[in-house]
C-alpha cells in the first residue's frame, strides 16, 4: 500500500513540475512572438511589466473550457504560491503519517478548486442561458433599423445584461479590429463549448455564407432558446426531490461517521493505527467518491 502510493506521490509531483515547466515556456515564446510581431510593425520594444507578468497561464485543452465558462484566470504567480504551500504541507504530512497522507494533501486542493471551478461555471452559464434570448432579440432589433451585423452585435452590449457583456467582451473587441462576425462568434464558441452559444455562432455563419435574412434567423433561434429554458426548468422541478434524495443519501455515511466519533473517540483508531484499517478506509472513501460520481451522472439531464 505504502509504495503504490509512493508511486503515484512521485508520478503526481513529476507531472505537475512538467506542467508547470511547459506553461511557463508558453507563455515566454508567447511574449517573444508579440514582441517581434510589435518591432517588425515598427514599434517600440516592449518592456515587460506587471501587466504582462500577469498573463494568464495556458491551461490543458481538457481544464480551458472549465475554466472559460467560470470566467476565472490562473496566473503563473498565484499558481506557483498555492503550488508550493501545497508541496509542503505534503511533505509535512509524509514525514508525519506517511505517503497515503500525503498523496491526499496534493489532491485534496486540486479537487476542491476542480469542484469550485464547475460550481462558478454552471452558475455563470445557466445566467447567460436566461439573458442570451433577450440579446439576441436586440441584435435583431439593431439590425432591422440598419445597422449591419457587426455592428448589431457590438452596439447591443451596451444595453445587454452584465453576464452577456462580460462573455461577449471578447468578441466586441475583434469586431473593432475588424474581424469578421462570425468568425468572432465561432471563436466564443470554440473557447467556452457552450451549445447555446454553438447555436449562435452557426446560424450567423450559415446566414453570411448562403444569404437570407438575418432577421429571421435570430427571431427563430431566439424562440428556440427560450423553449429550452423553459424545459430545462420543468426538468429542474421534476427531479428537485430526487436530488434531495441523493444528497441525503451522500452526506449520511459522513454525518453516521461524525456521530459515532462523538460517542466513541477511539473508534477511529483501527482505521488509523493499523495497515488493515487504514486499507479497509480507502476502499470505503473510493467507494463512497463512486457512489458520488454515479449518482451525480444519474442525476445529469441534457437534451
Amino acid at each position: 500500500m505504502n509504495g503504490l502510493a509512493f508511486i503515484l506521490l512521485a508520478l503526481l509531483i513529476l507531472s505537475a513540475i512538467a506542467w508547470w515547466m511547459i506553461a511557463l515556456h508558453r507563455q515566454e515564446l508567447t511574449r517573444l512572438d508579440d514582441r517581434l510581431a510589435r518591432q517588425s510593425a515598427g514599434g517600440a520594444p516592449v518592456r515587460r511589466t506587471a501587466a504582462a507578468a500577469a498573463t494568464p497561464m495556458l491551461m490543458p485543452a481538457f481544464l480551458a473550457p472549465l475554466l472559460a465558462r467560470a470566467q476565472i484566470e490562473l496566473t503563473a504567480r498565484p499558481v506557483g504560491l498555492v503550488a508550493g504551500v501545497n508541496l509542503l504541507a505534503a511533505v509535512a504530512a509524509l514525514l508525519a503519517a506517511g505517503p497515503a497522507a500525503a498523496l491526499g494533501v496534493l489532491l485534496l486542493p486540486a479537487l476542491l478548486g476542480l469542484l469550485y471551478a464547475r460550481a462558478r461555471a454552471r452558475r455563470r452559464v445557466d445566467a447567460l442561458i436566461e439573458a442570451l434570448p433577450h440579446y439576441i432579440d436586440a441584435v435583431r432589433q439593431m439590425n432591422m433599423v440598419g445597422n449591419s451585423l457587426a455592428q448589431a452585435l457590438e452596439r447591443s452590449l451596451a444595453d445587454a445584461p452584465p453576464i452577456v457583456r462580460s462573455y461577449m467582451a471578447p468578441v466586441a473587441r475583434r469586431l473593432e479590429l475588424g474581424a469578421p462576425a462570425g468568425e468572432a462568434i465561432q471563436m466564443l464558441a470554440d473557447r467556452l463549448g457552450i451549445a447555446e452559444i454553438s447555436m449562435l455562432a452557426a446560424a450567423i455563419r450559415t446566414n453570411l455564407r448562403y444569404g437570407g435574412s438575418i432577421n429571421t434567423v435570430l427571431s427563430n433561434l431566439s424562440g428556440i432558446l427560450r423553449a429550452r429554458i423553459r424545459v430545462k426548468r420543468e426538468l429542474d422541478a421534476a427531479t428537485a426531490q430526487a436530488r434531495v434524495s441523493a444528497r441525503v443519501l451522500i452526506a449520511m455515511p459522513v454525518v453516521a461517521l461524525g456521530l459515532m466519533v462523538l460517542m466513541n473517540p477511539a473508534y477511529l483508531d483501527f482505521f488509523t493505527g493499523d495497515h488493515r484499517g487504514r486499507r479497509l478506509a480507502v476502499i470505503a472513501v473510493g467507494f463512497q467518491g463512486l457512489g458520488i460520481v454515479a449518482m451525480n451522472r444519474m442525476m445529469r439531464l441534457s437534451f
